[in-house]
């Protein structure tokens, strides 16, 4: 029943998330009317909502992970508090089975190895004030995109939530690097400085809210061009 994830086309999947996200439908019930098998439903809302619509998109190479970051979810969904779908949105990975696949060899003592070329994870890369600053706004504005700010800043998980957590505690000081003679500067920005931070904090807002309503739009539109289909159908 039905076909393979990537031979189902970008507007296709969007009308299929907005059905559920917006229209009330259950899973189950896109499968009965259009076919569509329900966790391949699933696993497309879950890509969305970790890195919209980017994460729709069919993938030509498979992403690598460091052995290092992969030990670091599975560790923390064994810790409990916490879900496959919430780890796949925390940490950026477009499909949660690839957790599930994690969690399962490491339970049954397999090797977490690094193939090819492995996103760096663990140490992340050196960052002035003004960098973490920017860094920690733009995941701020962002709606707390860990994943996100990892792909766009060529960061570490750990550095980003650092960052904000410290920033959101202390503000710009706190993201001061305090080491050596760095010690000096006191963390003070000039009033330029601050400007175009709060520049660039705006503007990434402004893309975030901007992509959100562009998406919105687009699934209302293929509501609409599919409620010939639909008027009839009660999930």
């Amino acid at each position: 029943m039905g076909r393979k994830g990537s031979r189902y086309t970008l507007e296709e999947k969007l009308f299929y998330i907005g059905l559920v996200r917006e229209g009330g439908w259950a899973p189950w019930a896109v499968q009965r009317e259009y076919g569509v098998r329900h966790n391949q439903v699933r696993q497309w809302l879950e890509r969305f909502e970790a890195t919209g619509v980017d994460g729709l998109k069919p993938r030509s190479v498979h992403q690598k992970y460091a052995e290092e970051f992969k030990l670091e979810i599975v560790q923390k969904y064994l810790a409990g508090h916490t879900s496959y779908p919430v780890l796949a949105r925390e940490y950026g990975i477009p499909d949660n089975s690839v957790i599930v696949r994690w969690v399962s060899l490491y339970t049954s003592g397999q090797p977490l190895q690094t193939t090819g070329r492995a996103r760096p994870m663990k140490d992340g890369r050196k960052t002035t004030q003004i960098e973490r600053i920017e860094i920690a706004q733009w995941t701020i504005a962002n709606d707390y995109n860990y994943g996100a700010a990892m792909q766009q800043f060529k960061i570490s998980y750990g550095q980003v939530y650092a960052w904000v957590k410290k920033f959101k505690q202390g503000g710009e000081s706190a993201l001061e690097d305090r080491r050596g003679k760095a010690k000096k500067d006191n963390g003070q920005l000039t009033e330029i400085e601050r400007l175009k931070l709060e520049n660039k904090r705006l503007q990434a807002r402004l893309v975030h809210v901007s992509t959100e309503a562009a998406v919105l739009k687009k699934l209302q539109e293929l509501e609409r061009r599919n409620a010939g289909q639909t008027n009839n159908i009660r999930p």
